[in-house]
């Protein structure tokens, strides 16, 4: 899958802080990412990578991610486990794909008695799905989804929230 996530917006969507802040964790050298120190805050991370924070997983990219998709582009991801999608769009459809690793989460977001919001663009294009919108995310471009994110979407399907 075409695409990466610059490594400071990765720390951040783990809650680690701002953009600007997760920047002390990399200049500490407390981040390696696939084995080596990273310190570097525009280091693309693509999905699949390992990122540690002091020898210890972050959970940002395995909880889920938010991916642009573009029409035509296949819907296979594999990353840390394996990911589900909510409310897969039609293969020559675009926009917002939420793929996340808690499969009951994904099929709760996906039964009618719980409907995810769904704003639809020009041309068909999803813009957001449950309040989660693609931002600056280009075709093709994916980001981890944030904790904050999650538990909002926990919510709306009235599960209680976890430890992340």
């Amino acid at each position: 899958m075409a695409g990466a996530v610059r490594i400071n917006r990765y720390l951040a969507a783990a809650d680690l802080g701002t953009r600007r802040e997760v920047e002390g964790l990399l200049r500490t050298g407390r981040v390696t990412l696939n084995g080596s120190r990273c310190d570097e805050p525009a280091t693309r991370v693509e999905l699949g990578d390992v990122v540690l924070l002091d020898d210890s997983p972050l959970t940002a990219g395995a909880t889920g991610v938010v991916f642009h998709r573009a029409p035509g582009m296949p819907l296979t991801v594999v990353h840390p486990g394996t990911l589900h999608a909510v409310l897969p769009l039609a293969p020559h459809a675009c926009g917002i794909e939420l793929l996340l690793a808690d499969e009951h989460l994904a099929e709760r977001l996906a039964d009618p008695k719980f409907p995810l919001a769904a704003q639809m663009g020009p041309e068909q294009r999803r813009l957001r799905l449950g309040g989660i919108g693609l931002g600056e995310l280009a075709p093709g471009e994916w980001r981890p989804i944030a904790l904050r994110e999650l538990q909002r979407l926990r919510r709306g399907a009235r599960l209680p929230p976890t430890s992340g």
